[in-house]
C-alpha cells in the first residue's frame, strides 16, 4: 500500500520532529514548514535534513502558507506549529494569538482552497482550553471550555473555527486536546524534563507551584494517535470532532517531583514557589481518553512510571550521569 503524503507544521519542535521521524521510518512522504532558516540548526531538523521536503514561511503569512501547500500537495496536514509556553502568552498575547489562531485560519483556508484531495487536517489543541472547572474528575469533551490564558483562548478559538469550516464546507478537521507530553531528548524547559535534569545535576532544585494537578502522555503514545488518525477512514466519527488524548493519570506536581526523586535517588532540597505564579493559575487539568479510544481503538501503552524511567534514562545519557 502506498503511504500518504503528510505535511507537518512545527517540524522543528519536539512533537513535530519526532512525528516526522516516525512517519519517514514507516514509509510516508513527509513535508514541513520552517519559519526561519536558523531553525535548520535545531537537532530535530538536523535529523530530518535530506529526508523531508522543507518549505520556508510563517503561519501568520497566508501567501507563504498557501504556496507551501500548493507545492507539496499533502493528503494529510498535522498542524503542530504554535508558540507553546503558556507563561509566555500572558506577556505576548498579540504574538501568540497571531501565530496560534490566525495561523490556523491561514492554514485551513489555504487547504480548503488548494487541496481538493485533502484526507484530514489534525490540529494540536490543548488541555489548557478547559481552564477553570469545578469537576475534579477526568475531563470529558462534553465539559464547557473556560480558557484562562491567551494561549488557551487561541487554541479554543481555533477549534471553533475548524468546526465552523467542517459544518460549512465539510472540511476534514480533527482537534486533539493534548496534555503534557514528555520523553524529550533535547529540551529541558517543560516540567518532567525540568525536574529530572535538575535532580540529576544539582543538590537544590527550584520549582514553581506544588499543588496543580496535571496528566501526562509519553511521546510514543502521542505519535501513535497521529498515525492512527492519519490512516483512519472513519470520517463520520472524526471530522469536526474534538478529542482528549488523556490518559487520566493526573497527579500533583509535588507528587510528580517525589516520584522522580525516588527513581533518580535524589536526596537534595526542593525549593517550591521559586517561579512567579501565573495569573489565574489552573489547579486541575486531567483528561479521559475514552472518546478517542471508542472512535479509533487507540489506547496509551506506556504508563507513567515506565515513561518516567525512560525519560530519566535519556537524560542520564545526555548528561553523562
Amino acid at each position: 500500500m502506498v503511504k500518504k503524503s503528510v505535511f507537518v507544521t512545527g517540524i522543528s519542535g519536539f512533537i513535530g520532529s519526532y512525528l516526522a521521524e516516525r512517519l519517514l521510518e514507516e514509509g510516508y512522504r513527509v513535508g514541513g514548514m520552517l519559519r526561519q532558516t536558523n531553525r535548520l540548526n535545531y537537532p530535530g531538523v538536523q535529523r530530518l535534513m535530506g529526508k523531508v521536503d522543507l518549505h520556508y514561511g510563517s503561519l501568520t503569512d497566508y501567501q507563504s502558507v498557501a504556496q507551501a501547500l500548493r507545492d507539496f500537495q499533502p493528503e494529510v496536514i498535522c498542524h503542530l506549529g504554535a508558540i507553546t509556553p503558556v507563561a509566555y502568552s500572558f506577556s505576548h498575547p498579540h504574538e501568540v494569538t497571531e501565530t496560534n489562531y490566525v495561523g490556523v485560519v491561514n492554514l485551513a483556508e489555504a487547504a480548503l482552497k488548494f487541496l481538493p484531495g485533502l484526507h484530514r487536517m489534525i490540529f494540536a489543541s490543548s488541555m489548557e482550553t478547559y481552564g477553570f472547572q469545578d469537576s475534579r474528575e477526568p475531563f470529558r469533551e462534553t465539559l464547557e471550555a473556560h480558557p484562562a490564558c491567551p494561549y488557551a483562548v487561541a487554541k479554543h478559538a481555533s477549534e471553533k473555527y475548524l468546526q465552523y469550516l467542517h459544518y460549512a464546507n465539510q472540511f476534514p478537521a480533527v482537534a486533539l486536546r493534548q496534555t503534557n507530553c514528555y520523553g524529550r531528548r533535547e529540551n529541558d524547559y517543560f516540567i518532567v524534563e525540568r525536574i529530572a535534569t535538575q535532580m540529576l545535576q544539582k543538590d537544590v532544585v527550584n520549582l514553581g507551584e506544588k499543588s496543580p494537578v496535571r496528566n501526562f502522555i509519553f511521546i510514543t503514545d502521542l505519535l501513535d494517535v497521529y498515525v492512527e488518525l492519519i490512516n483512519s477512514t472513519d470520517d463520520d466519527k472524526l471530522h469536526g470532532q474534538v478529542f482528549n488524548v488523556g490518559p487520566p493519570n493526573g497527579l500533583t506536581i509535588g507528587a510528580l517531583a517525589d516520584k522522580l526523586a525516588e527513581k533518580i535517588g535524589f536526596k537534595g532540597t526542593v525549593n517550591w514557589n521559586t517561579i512567579p505564579k501565573r495569573p489565574g493559575e489552573i489547579f486541575y487539568l486531567n483528561s479521559s481518553n475514552d472518546k478517542i479510544t471508542a472512535a479509533t481503538g487507540w489506547e496509551p501503552k506506556v504508563d507513567l512510571d515506565d515513561g518516567l524511567d525512560r525519560t530519566i534514562a535519556i537524560w542520564r545519557e545526555n548528561l553523562g550521569k
